[in-house]
């Protein structure tokens, strides 16, 4: 009955998602089958006789019904998103870290949290979430702090993103692998150095930190930022993390390929055959699509971290 199953794994930031397509010209779907909104389905994804990639767990969220002829759309996001992660609050954090930011709101949801090892746990004397919901809120301070975020199953996940990017590659792909693809390279807003400054209204002292960037950026650009900063410790990380977010832009692709369960976001993969653009690049987003036309494949984003 599956017309075509897609399944969209993302490093940080949203969580997974799957939609699947169904002809229903027996009318089960409509019928005694119809699902409601909030059940759950699980998804496994690969060939036969070869290990499975597990997708996880997934939560009904949007049904539709077509017709002619009969075919009926499911779109389910990962089983732990709920409607109330979705919602915007307001709320004060004082003297706290991140971490234990991360745990209060994480125990809202019955998560766990997972760090990094070794991440650099910066306190706070205040942080407002503003008309956020709580996967914003979240997302932006670790971002803001030069980490990766999302929801893995029933654990909060922080990724430290240098860490990622350094993992070995556990995938090639060269020219004949592929079914089309593309690279893109920028210099626009790519910088030598950050440099973040703050004045503290209460002690009237500046908060200062530059950071140069690794490798060196052929520009001689600076990126000068204002943010506020409590010490000198949020001044180094926002400065990585500012650098970090608009350098790590310069080199990316899009790539289509026969279906590979190992191509997943957050993976590395050594590109070859392309001239100036080989090098290792981490997966950001990987869809899987399976359909009665086109078979299995994947499309990933990528972007050069080596």
């Amino acid at each position: 009955m599956v017309l075509e199953i897609i399944y969209t794994d993302r490093l940080s930031g949203a969580a997974g998602e799957i939609e699947v397509e169904l002809e229903d010209h027996e009318r089960r779907w409509q019928g005694p089958w119809c699902p409601l909104e909030g059940d759950l389905t699980n998804l496994m994804i690969g060939y036969q006789g070869e290990p499975l990639l597990p997708c996880g767990d997934f939560q009904v969220d949007d049904l539709e019904f077509n017709l002619p002829p009969d075919t009926f759309h499911l779109r389910c996001l990962a089983a732990y998103i709920t409607p109330a992660m979705r919602t915007r609050n307001s709320v004060a954090y004082e003297n706290q870290t991140l971490m234990q930011i991360a745990s209060a709101v994480a125990g809202k949801y019955n998560l766990s949290v997972v760090a990094a090892a070794g991440m650099i746990n910066p306190a706070f004397a205040r942080v407002t979430q503003s008309r956020e919901s709580d996967l914003e809120f979240v997302h932006r301070l670790a971002r803001t702090h030069d980490y990766d975020f999302t929801i893995r199953g029933a654990q909060m996940v922080f990724y430290d993103r240098a860490a990622v990017e350094a993992r070995a590659p556990s995938v090639s792909i060269s020219r004949s692998d592929l079914l089309r693809g593309g690279f893109r390279s920028k210099t626009h807003r790519i910088y030598k150095a950050a440099e973040v400054s703050y004045q503290d209204p209460g002690s009237k002292q500046l908060i200062t930190h530059t950071v140069d960037a690794t490798p060196t950026s052929p520009t001689g650009d600076t990126l000068k930022l204002a943010v506020r900063c409590e010490n000198g410790q949020q001044a180094l990380l926002k400065a990585q993390s500012a650098l970090h977010t608009s350098n790590m832009l310069q080199t990316t692709a899009g790539l289509e390929l026969p279906g590979n369960p190992a191509l997943c976001a957050g993976n590395t993969a050594t590109i070859g055959g392309f001239g100036a653009h080989d090098g290792i690049y981490l997966i950001e987003i990987a869809r899987h699509r399976v359909s009665r036309t086109s078979g299995y494949t994947t499309e990933v984003q990528l972007r050069r971290v080596g």
